[in-house]
């Protein structure tokens, strides 16, 4: 097992904290939203949850200070509405040279 040094521990990147890095976020049109639940269900981070009763069923992002938002566009592909759309991509910067990565587009057709 290795030991890290004072020094080496506090170069350690937090990536918890908006100071050092930005999550994604997405914009839901709550007009479009039927609350079918598939940008829920395909979320890897877990950033969409389902929440209203009977056709009040709406899907929100989580409304942490720091929310588990990758900005895959896996939610954005899913919907069969066009109601998820990603507004901002997530960053590490600080330690992590940023690339350009282009706009985001829908998955091919297979």
């Amino acid at each position: 097992m290795a030991y890290l040094t004072l020094k080496e521990r506090l170069l350690i990147p937090t990536y918890d904290n908006p100071k050092y890095a930005r999550s994604g976020q997405v914009v839901i049109d709550m007009e479009k939203c039927n609350g079918c639940g598939n940008c829920a269900m395909i979320c890897p981070g877990g950033a969409l949850y389902i929440a209203g009763i009977g056709k009040d069923k709406k899907a929100h992002l989580m409304e942490d200070d720091f929310p588990n938002c990758m900005s895959c566009n896996d939610c954005a592909a899913m919907c069969p509405r066009d109601a998820v759309k990603v507004s901002q991509t997530y960053d590490f910067g600080r330690f992590y040279k940023i690339l350009h990565r282009g706009g985001l587009s829908a998955p091919r057709k297979f």
